[in-house]
């Protein structure tokens, strides 16, 4: 997640969202307000009329007795004790039922009105605590997540309750009718919502961590291990227990378990990229090797390992409770402290790389350490430029050849203006940490690179580098860019049968490898339907329906049987609807299924068609 850091932009994405928190409760209080004032209104016009039409009584009687109904409400009567009203009571028997659930219901309303306040109150005290320091961050959110789950389940119970209820009551006191089905599905959203949420509690969320490297073992990287064994020394903490070769555009240390080449890796764990070692000096690698043993020695990786358990646990009850249906306030209120504590987690993050920054130009200097940043930072950005290039042509590639492309076209990227914009636009990736700046980082450590000196930085021929020290590095090399390259066309290849109309034979079999034509049998001889890539056809139909022509897609109940109904738009904008019976299907969810899917695709290439024309 990435938290909206400017003051508008927090209070629009996160805190009002949360507010919807409050809007079933309140209007099921000034319901169950509306609700009693009709029913004393109704009973009190029924008085009134019994009054005035009763002979046997003397104006002074009528109006002594028109004023103790109207100073005493029917709702006052049945909810009161009081043995004078007995009577009274005894003649509102089905009245009192009423008022009895509006009364309860209301004091649910403000139960669960009460119960949101205190959470607020609760949830921003804890959030505003993580600002403090590691330890208070650590705490706070520990407090505030076991708070808001609870509350969370109560305030899913209390409200899906007082749906099921409204929709009951609304329709008849307004309509005086009243919809089963209505009621029936309120009541099954409710009870699924209350069932994800309670479930969501207990669930815990799986903790692999994978990485897309191979280990490098001491035997065939002794000069690398000694070193690094020697800079943390130096900085007076304990070594790694693993290091990780791999090409991803980033180095980084963790405590977590980490999953590598079907392995389970435990302790602590440098993971360094070879593609990036060979644009750094002994020097510069030192000072991101030094910069990452900071964060060992800062307790970084160890805070992270403690929380990111419950982070990710949050994380999946968030999910629930946005596809809980009825949960989907409670999911925004959540957010919003997601959010609050997002912003503490990425300030405290920040100071640590900027400490991490110090301790390693500590070790070796700050020019070392700007000259890495400069290079990390410009090779992660011209190979996200490659990719992203790559990723938006609309023709297959024969070889994608990533790692090619960046070495040779680096040089012209160095000394472009582009390189400018992606340095200061943009933060070094990481898996773990909110990057400051890079003015910030050269700033913080007293280096001043101008940005005729990168172009320089960037194409100084490197002397030595580590990864000339580490056995069979090339064939590490070619092992990881093969795998990452055939997935990277794997899912290319996907999205091209997603973005093409097709337009010609050689298109048309793309498409069709991904969404091939299918079948679906009847229950009786002769019924069919039928679906591929740009129609949708039934034995029943006289002609099949092109799925770029469908507007709106539904599924209802008629008969007792189950149909698919279509709203179609053909050319001339002339409309009209088309119907599948799904009952007649051996396997009716099979085509939704599918239908679903291949109408998906039918959208998407419109989509990806109006945005290439608009550019053009």
């Amino acid at each position: 997640m990435r938290p909206t850091t400017t003051a508008p932009g927090f209070l629009r994405s996160y805190v009002l969202p949360a507010l919807w928190l409050f809007a079933l409760p309140l209007f099921g209080l000034w319901f169950t307000g509306h609700a009693t004032s009709s029913v004393d209104g109704d009973v009190l016009a029924s008085i009134e009329k019994q009054v005035g039409q009763d002979a046997e009584l003397t104006e002074e009687q009528r109006a002594e007795t028109l004023a103790f109904f109207r100073a005493v409400p029917a709702s006052a009567a049945c909810l009161s004790t009081d043995a004078e009203l007995a009577n009274f009571r005894s003649n509102l028997s089905e009245v009192c039922k009423d008022v009895k659930q509006f009364d309860w219901m209301h004091t649910l309303a403000l139960g669960l009105l009460a119960l949101g306040l205190a959470t607020t109150v609760i949830a921003l005290l804890c959030g505003l605590a993580a600002f403090v320091s590691r330890p208070f961050q650590f705490i706070s959110f520990v407090v505030g997540w076991n708070v808001l789950r609870v509350t969370g389940a109560l305030q899913a119970i209390g409200q899906g309750g007082l749906a099921v209820w409204l929709s009951y009551w609304v329709t008849a006191l307004w309509f005086n009718r009243y919809s089963p089905k209505l009621i029936g599905v309120v009541g099954i959203l409710a009870a699924m919502a209350i069932f994800l949420v309670v479930v969501a509690i207990f669930r815990r969320p799986p903790m692999d961590f994978e990485v897309e490297a191979e280990v490098l073992e001491e035997s065939k990287a002794p000069e690398l291990w000694a070193h690094v064994r020697r800079l943390c020394a130096r900085l007076d903490t304990p070594p790694p227990d693993h290091i990780l070769a791999g090409i991803d555009a980033n180095f980084f240390v963790t405590e977590s378990d980490v999953r590598v080449g079907g392995q389970t890796l435990s302790g602590r764990t440098l993971y360094v990229s070879l593609s990036l070692l060979r644009l750094l000096e002994q020097s510069e690698a030192d000072a991101v090797l030094a910069h990452e043993m900071g964060h060992l020695l800062g307790g970084d990786t160890g805070h992270g390992k403690r929380l990111a358990p419950r982070l990710a646990h949050f994380a999946q009850y968030l999910q629930t409770l946005h596809e809980g249906g009825l949960t989907r306030p409670i999911y925004h209120f959540m957010l919003a402290y997601r959010g609050l504590f997002e912003l503490s987690l990425g300030r405290s993050r920040r100071a640590s790389e900027l400490a991490a920054d110090r301790l390693a130009a500590g070790i070796t200097s700050g020019r070392d350490i700007a000259r890495s940043l400069v290079k990390v930072g410009a090779y992660a950005g011209f190979r996200e430029r490659v990719e992203a290039d790559l990723f938006s042509r609309d023709e297959r590639q024969q070889s994608v050849a990533i790692a090619h492309r960046v070495a040779l076209g680096f040089a012209d990227y160095a000394q472009s203006d582009a390189v400018h914009g992606d340095l200061h636009g943009s933060v070094t990736p990481h898996p773990f940490d909110s990057h400051p700046p890079l003015s910030a980082r050269l700033e913080n450590v007293n280096a001043r690179l101008a940005p005729s000196d990168m172009a320089q930085v960037l194409l100084e021929p490197v002397t030595f580098s580590w990864v000339s020290t580490i056995q069979e590095a090339e064939a590490i090399e070619a092992r990881l860019w093969g795998a990452y390259e055939a997935r990277f066309s794997q899912a290319h290849d996907l999205v091209l049968a997603y973005r093409y109309v097709p337009s010609n034979d050689e298109e048309r079999q793309h498409v069709e490898r991904h969404f091939p034509p299918l079948s679906f049998e009847g229950k009786e001889a002769g019924q069919e339907a039928t679906l591929d890539f740009a129609q949708v056809g039934c034995s029943e139909w006289e002609a099949p329906v092109l799925l770029s022509e469908v507007t709106h897609a539904s599924t209802a109940d008629r008969m007792f049987k189950k149909y698919l109904d279509l709203q179609v738009t053909t050319e001339g904008r002339s409309k009209e609807k088309r119907s599948l019976c799904l009952s007649k299907l051996k396997d009716p969810d099979a085509l939704l299924r599918a239908f679903e899917h291949y109408l998906g695709r039918c959208r998407a290439m419109k989509e990806h068609q109006a945005r290439s024309q608009q550019a053009a």
